[in-house]
């Protein structure tokens, strides 16, 4: 074999590594790109489930608010009828106890 064919097989052979080690190397880029291209889109999607959540937060919190509010206005009427049984309950006893008073005398 001539020299020249012997070192152009040399360097042939040093490029087909180089080429091999450049593919390898893009290859093992590669991989932590398309991991932070997921992550990237995880956190997309965890940002909008966080939003998700927040609005439905709101939607709680002010339906508590309306809840509590329809509670109040029920222990007012609650109240207010309790209050108006005792006022009918001592209005009956007085109009017993005249009743009593009148049959007395």
């Amino acid at each position: 074999m001539p020299f020249y064919l012997g070192a152009f097989l040399v360097v042939a052979l040093d490029w087909r590594a180089q080429a091999r080690n450049a593919t390898l190397n893009t290859q093992a880029l590669q991989a932590p790109k398309e991991k932070v291209a997921a992550l990237k889109e995880e956190r997309e999607a965890l940002g909008c489930q966080n939003e998700a959540y927040q609005a439905s937060l709101k939607l709680a919190q002010e339906a508590k608010k309306e809840a509590e509010r329809q509670l109040g206005e029920a222990m007012e009427f609650e109240a207010d009828f309790y209050v108006r049984e005792v006022s009918l309950q001592v209005q009956i006893t007085d109009l017993r106890d005249m009743a009593e008073a009148s049959e007395e005398l």
